[in-house]
């Protein structure tokens, strides 16, 4: 499955990656190029404890599904603060590497995406191409 959307990446001086972006202004990535990549391959550099804590827990949500904002606050031990992780996830500085595009409403709906109503056709795009990349794999 061809991937729709372009992505590019800043380094830090020891080279792990601080941040990601949807666009071609800095040096160009691929999704496979992020999707797992290990800790040590990027660096927090922002972010309260909180957020943090919501943006490291994302990389357990199995690629091809979802979680909603409410199981995300409970797995990071605040089950009432679904704002609070919508608002992490709004300011996450590593989308793909740490997937907050799998986390969607109760009611199924999508969301915001990178803190952008706008932005919702990227978190779309990237949703679709790891189900398919799922559903190539399930038939090896």
């Amino acid at each position: 499955m061809k991937q729709n959307f372009e992505l590019s990446v800043e380094r830090d001086t020891d080279g792990k990656i601080i941040e990601v972006f949807f666009d071609d202004s800095h040096e160009m990535v691929t999704y496979a190029d992020l999707i797992g990549l290990a800790n040590d391959g990027f660096r927090l550099t922002n972010g309260t404890e909180f957020q943090q804590k919501v943006w490291l827990e994302l990389p357990k949500i199995p690629t091809g599904t979802t979680i909603t904002y409410q199981e995300m606050a409970r797995r990071v031990g605040s089950p009432k603060a679904q704002q609070a992780v919508g608002q992490a996830l709004a300011r996450n500085p590593l989308p793909v590497i740490l997937p907050c595009h799998r986390v969607t409403k109760k009611d199924g709906t999508l969301g915001g995406f990178m803190g952008k109503e706008n932005a919702v056709n990227i978190k779309q795009e990237i949703l679709d191409y790891e189900k398919g990349q799922t559903d190539l794999f399930s038939l090896l």
